[in-house]
């Protein structure tokens, strides 16, 4: 692996694990946490389906697409995702 895609590598898993932990703050707040989870979740798939990816192949916005589905997912699969 090549140094710049290890650090492309830590700065994804450091983007991801700071928003899991906002998501889970949040959620923590709200009334229903799965309800609110639930809520974000869909509206961030919606969001990744209509957001327009001009000018590149179409497996190039198909990978985009699928990578964002699986990254919003993994963040707010879990309702508690630090150990406490």
């Amino acid at each position: 692996m090549s140094n710049e895609r290890g650090q492309q590598l830590g700065i994804d898993m450091a983007n991801n694990f700071m928003l899991m932990t906002l998501f889970s703050i949040v959620a923590d707040m709200a009334e229903d946490p799965d309800a609110f989870r639930s809520d974000v979740k869909k509206a961030l798939l919606d969001l990744v389906e209509d957001y327009e990816l001009k000018g590149g192949p179409s497996a190039t916005a198909w990978e985009a697409r699928e990578t964002a589905r699986r990254i919003i997912s993994g963040i707010l699969a879990s309702a508690k995702p630090i150990k406490q």
